[in-house]
């Protein structure tokens, strides 16, 4: 076998050599030395020696039996430390980084030198300052301490000197630096240069695997959709929302699963960091939201307080749900688009709650004639959810905010609507208002309005007395329309006006004017006397 690899076949005429050459040498010098000294050493290289032999036979063991030795080394169990996890796995991320920042880092280390050497550079002066103006101080005859003081200045001169070539030296290196340097654009694009050669790659083929998965995991849920029985009957039903959210989770587990896939069998340990930094960052923040997340998954599941096909009331306006799953669909038949989507969190905290057919969504539907509260009349040409707009007479058009517009109490007058116009008769006509006049005024509007055109859209008229005031005998006329000639609303009151104007003109009917008394002081007394008297 040993013949048969030339792998093996190295290993053992290299061990061989070793301790032929290694040991009886070593031993034959230690043998003829003569000082504790050279023993020492000699015992220091041989333990060395000994070490790498040990080496190169567990070597030479693992090739030969292609097995890993180390796990006939290690514990059984080892104590888990989790700082110690933390730390390996930031460590290539921290190295990244470390590699990025290692120029700006450097220029600064040689700043912060060249400050210290020249604080150090200018206490030396100041000490040889202070030697010049002690040794000019000392007489001749005192040679041995002139003597010392001149050793201690050049000391110190020699301290300058030192110091001085340090700070040449550290010059140097800061200005060959800032030489090399590159602006911030041309080092970021250095930086992203070097990412897309080393690990652009990686990152986009982890891109590229989790939206794949994702995707193809939504197609999956559509083509189940589509084709599976249980979902052709109809109607969510317990098991299929309990399907759609587990599907939900099992989407995004494995699309981060397949992520993580690609940047392991690539071996980025510098990218697998970072994700997963991000992913403890999410589920932290996925923990303080749980309260919110439960209350989610209750509404997927149609067990929350707003359920699918009910109606509740989002931002003043009624809506039916329509589908409640990452986002709810909320639908009104009066609005074009009639559905829209929001997200699922907006939903918490409302109430939905069983409709009848009959309610309405809307009060009005485009094309619908609508009086609002501050006597707005127009036709209603587009209501979303957002405004609605209404074309006045005469073309111009007004806009409110669904809100506003909901606020004002718009009237609906494009089904039937009618008009009430008062009029007032003087009180000599007191005998015919009971009946004779009520009755030939109703015929005389009712041929009127007919020879106008509107003999069919007249639903009922009637000539009625409504009050008897101060100065006359009101009689309300009441009009019911059909909701076609609902854009001659005002046209209508006006037509009305003027053919009871037209009947009191013919018939001699009086219309009254309102009366004034003025009362002077005489007419006081004499009143005040009838009162007084019996």
């Amino acid at each position: 076998m040993i013949q048969s690899n030339p792998s093996i076949r190295s290993w053992v005429s290299f061990l061989l050599i070793f301790l032929n050459r290694s040991g009886f040498i070593l031993y034959l010098f230690r043998k003829v030395a003569l000082t504790e000294n050279e023993k020492k050493s000699l015992d220091y290289e041989i333990s060395e020696l000994d070490t790498k032999l040990s080496e190169t036979i567990k070597n030479f063991e693992q090739v030969a039996s292609g097995v890993d030795l180390e796990s006939f080394t290690q514990k059984s169990h080892e104590e888990f430390d989790w700082k110690n996890e933390i730390v390996k796995i930031l460590e290539p991320l921290v190295q990244g980084m470390n590699k990025i920042t290692a120029r700006p880092r450097k220029i600064e280390k040689i700043r912060n030198e060249i400050v210290f050497l020249e604080n150090q550079d200018q206490s030396v002066k100041k000490a040889l300052a202070n030697i010049k103006i002690v040794l000019s101080k000392i007489e001749k005859s005192d040679k041995n301490l002139k003597k010392e003081l001149s050793n201690l200045e050049n000391s110190w001169k020699e301290k300058e000197s030192q110091i001085g070539d340090r700070i040449t030296v550290s010059r140097y290196q800061l200005d060959e630096l800032l030489q090399q340097g590159e602006s911030l654009f041309e080092s970021s694009q250095t930086i992203f240069k070097s990412f897309l050669k080393n690990r652009g790659q990686n990152f986009v083929l982890s891109l590229l695997a989790f939206l794949t998965v994702y995707f193809f995991m939504r197609l999956v849920h559509r083509f189940i959709y589509r084709f599976s029985p249980i979902h052709k009957k109809g109607g969510r039903t317990l098991i299929i929302r309990l399907f759609d959210v587990s599907f939900q989770i099992l989407t995004i587990t494995g699309s981060i699963g397949a992520l993580l896939i690609v940047l392991y069998v690539s071996g980025d340990w510098l990218l697998i960091s970072i994700a997963i930094i991000f992913l403890v960052g999410i589920t932290w923040t996925a923990k303080e939201g749980l309260p919110l997340f439960w209350r989610q998954v209750q509404l997927m599941l149609n067990f929350g307080t707003v359920r699918e096909n009910e109606r509740l009331v989002y931002n003043g306006v009624p809506w039916r749900v329509r589908s409640l799953s990452i986002n709810a669909i909320l639908e009104n038949p009066a609005f074009k688009p009639e559905s829209i989507r929001i997200p699922l969190k907006d939903v918490i905290g409302l109430n939905s709650r069983i409709y009848h057919e009959s309610e309405p969504w809307f009060p009005c539907n485009v094309g619908d004639w609508v009086i609002l509260r501050d006597k707005t009349r127009g036709m209603v040409i587009s209501q979303t959810f957002e405004m609605v707009q209404l074309v006045l007479r005469g073309g111009s058009t007004q806009t409110f905010l669904t809100t506003d517009f909901l606020k004002l109490s718009p009237i609906n007058i494009s089904n039937d609507f009618r008009l009430k116009v008062i009029f007032g008769f003087d009180y000599g006509h007191q005998a015919a208002l009971g009946k004779e006049i009520p009755e030939k005024l109703k015929d005389i509007l009712i041929c009127g309005l007919s020879d106008m055109g509107f003999a069919e859209d007249i639903i009922q008229l009637k000539v009625e007395i409504e009050c008897a005031g101060p100065s006359s005998i009101d009689l309300v006329i009441i009009a019911d329309f059909s909701g076609k000639i609902a854009a001659l609303y005002n046209s209508l009151k006006r037509a009305i006006q003027r053919l009871t104007i037209d009947a009191c003109t013919a018939n001699e009917w009086d219309i009254p004017f309102p009366q004034i008394t003025v009362h002077t002081p005489e007419t006081l007394l004499i009143q005040n006397d009838k009162k007084e008297s019996p």
